[in-house]
């Protein structure tokens, strides 16, 4: 029995697939990546099968855990940023926002947190908020042609919460408002 042609064929297989390592497996005779890749054209995973995601749930791709919070009278779904590597990403890099999401820095301590455009695709509105939960101030229609300049409040704040452009005028938000933060 001549094992030599079974053998080297084996080993072929090893050389060619083991440089690829834990990121394809065989299945059923075809290649298969086994972690999610972007599609960046469409905006959507891609994995051996394909999702199918609808276009109005597509700003889950860029904000997959959000919890409701109220900006004055106004309720929305906020994506929170905690930790410092979130509060520096901020927005930066996405492609919208949608009118009914938010994105909420929550801080360490109260201070005059300062706010960039770096990265963005899109102007926001920007709200600062104190321990108490009240608005101290707002800048609206913060624009990416800002940058490198820095948007700073008058007032020190714990959070700053960071919405669709137009959004503090469409919802007569303003400073002295409350907000209902979620469970943080």
């Amino acid at each position: 029995m001549n094992l030599w042609a079974t053998y080297s064929s084996f080993f072929v297989v090893v050389v060619i697939f083991g440089g690829l390592g834990a990121y394809v497996y065989y299945d059923n005779h075809k290649i298969v990546p086994q972690v999610e890749e972007l599609n960046l054209t469409a905006k959507v995973p891609v994995t051996s099968e394909e999702k199918v995601v609808s276009k109005e749930d597509e700003w889950k791709i860029y904000f997959p855990e959000v919890k409701t919070m109220t900006i004055g009278q106004k309720e929305v779904q906020a994506s929170i940023a905690k930790s410092w590597p979130d509060r520096i990403k901020g927005l930066s890099d996405t492609p919208y926002l949608p009118d009914n999401i938010v994105k909420i820095f929550v801080f360490d301590s109260v201070g005059f947190h300062s706010i960039w455009m770096k990265d963005m695709n899109y102007s926001i509105d920007i709200i600062w908020v104190d321990e108490s939960k009240k608005i101290v101030h707002i800048v609206e229609g913060a624009s990416p042609d800002s940058y490198p300049e820095a948007f700073i409040p008058e007032i020190p704040a714990k959070y700053v919460i960071e919405t669709a452009a137009n959004f503090v005028s469409e919802n007569r938000i303003m400073v002295g408002d409350d907000v209902v933060l979620p469970n943080l």
